[in-house]
């Protein structure tokens, strides 16, 4: 339990160094400066970041970079994630997909703290999902191939594990991220009992540790490594790393390494030193009860029993601690639970009355609209009514026109016909009058000719045609 806590508390501090600045949209500058300070003092940042006032009425860009600054920085601090699991919430209904992501990320890991390993591979898988859309991303990728390796790990799927620290693998950019990827590896095959390889994976994560010159994974990698030689038996392989990791740490943290030298000397039979070591060790609270339990084995292997029912008692009131703390951590769970739903009830509370603002406000303009539309549309029957009626109006007036046209034209073709017809009778008023006119002629010829004057006239000319023959 020891080596996988401090694995994944490494873990942590890494991924929280790596996702510093994971958003930069934000405008507000305490949220910017917050930012700047993160990977440096992260205790600082919580207190600024708790400082803040209004943060349901921030805009939803700086209310999700405000989650996920609350939560790297809890991380960071090496403090549980639970306080931030209300915020986180924010990070997830913000509408980009990368900073849900991200926000799946650290929810998840707040799920693996709470013990509910299984919701957590669910959320960094959903994760996953998303930064398929980023292909060129593989730092967020990276980060949670690492962490389904843990999980993984855990819930016994070795070979899960294996394959997905292989593609944390190939996708580490830098050479810390190789040795976190070699280091998950090496203990997947521990878990395996497979130490050869165990062994051969760790060294290659310290190799990478040392070019990275990271101090907090070059420890983690010789700690494990020793591991790795005591469980292979080679105790002076073993006894070496883990001394080099007190010699390169401060003062503050050694004495959770402790209790692996006193262990290492009571393999080697120095008891002296293992009692040394494993007092030292005491004064971790979360090895207090392995220390006692080591304790009491070699003092009653050295026959002080006296002292060895006092290291015991003292294990047994150390275990009940432990459980004590368990059961208030349960309870602190469970408000913390609480407080979150809450919160979301409330965000939810709030998010429906806006809602229904917004569909109001919609439905008002929705009818406004329609009004508008309506008005256009009477407008528009109305010039169509007076268009269709104006078109009646000059139908009817051709139609008038036309039937006038067709009457004046009758009538001339009447009046055409009866002209020809008074030209025909003309005609023949004018032949009969020539008629009688000749027969008048003839007539009075005939009169004429009746006449006594004629007929003396005509006598007379009959005389002279004799005499000029006679002549």
């Amino acid at each position: 339990m020891m080596r996988v806590f401090i694995i994944y508390l490494n873990m942590l501090l890494l991924s929280a160094c790596l996702l510093f600045g994971c958003s930069r949209r934000s405008s507000n500058p305490l949220l910017l400066q917050a930012d700047s300070l993160l990977s440096v003092r992260p205790d600082s940042v919580l207190a600024m970041l708790d400082s803040l006032s209004g943060v349901e009425d921030m805009p939803a860009s700086d209310r999700a970079f405000y989650a996920l600054l609350w939560a790297q920085a809890l991380d960071k601090a090496e403090r549980a994630l639970l306080p931030c699991d209300s915020l986180l919430e924010f990070a997830l209904d913000y509408d980009d997909d990368l900073e849900k992501a991200v926000a799946l990320l650290y929810k998840g890991r707040l799920l693996a703290q709470m013990n509910d390993e299984k919701a957590a591979i669910e959320l960094n898988l959903k994760a996953l999902d998303i930064l398929k859309e980023y292909p060129e991303d593989t730092q967020y990728r990276g980060l949670i191939y690492s962490a389904l390796g843990v999980w993984y790990r855990n819930a016994g799927l070795y070979n899960k594990a294996l394959e997905v620290l292989n593609l944390f693998l190939s996708h580490s950019s830098e050479v810390i991220d190789t040795a976190i990827a070699y280091n998950g590896i090496s203990l997947v095959y521990a878990r395996k009992d497979l130490q050869d390889s165990s062994i051969f994976y760790q060294r290659k994560a310290v190799e990478c540790a040392l070019q990275s010159k990271d101090t907090n994974m070059l420890i983690t990698s010789w700690h494990n490594l020793s591991i790795c030689y005591v469980k292979s038996n080679k105790i002076d392989s073993a006894m070496f790393y883990a001394k080099k990791v007190v010699q390169n740490m401060l003062q503050n943290g050694k004495e959770k390494y402790y209790y692996n030298i006193g262990d290492l000397y009571i393999d080697s039979e120095e008891y002296d030193s293992a009692r040394y070591y494993l007092e030292k060790s005491l004064s971790c609270d979360k090895l207090k009860a392995v220390s006692y339990w080591s304790l009491a084995g070699l003092e009653a292997e050295l026959g002080n029993y006296q002292s060895a029912y006092h290291y015991m008692d003292s294990f047994v009131v150390a275990q009940d601690s432990f459980y004590i703390n368990a059961e208030l951590t349960e309870v602190q769970h469970l408000v913390y639970k609480h407080q979150t739903e809450s919160r979301v009830k409330d965000e939810k509370l709030k998010s429906h009355k806006q809602m229904g603002v917004i569909i109001l406000f919609s439905l008002m303009v929705c009818f406004l609209l329609i009004l508008i539309y309506q008005y256009r549309l009477n407008k528009r029957d109305r010039r169509y009514a007076l268009y269709k009626q104006s078109l009646q109006y000059t139908k009817e007036k051709l139609d008038v026109m036309q039937q006038r046209i067709e009457e004046n034209e009758f009538n001339l073709t009447l009046l055409r016909e009866k002209e020809n017809q008074n030209l025909d009778e003309i005609d023949k008023k004018e032949a009969l009058i020539a008629q009688l006119k000749q027969e008048k002629l003839e007539l009075c010829t005939w009169l004429f000719r009746q006449t006594p004057i004629y007929k003396k006239v005509l006598s007379l000319s009959g005389q002279q045609k004799v005499e000029k023959k006679v002549k």
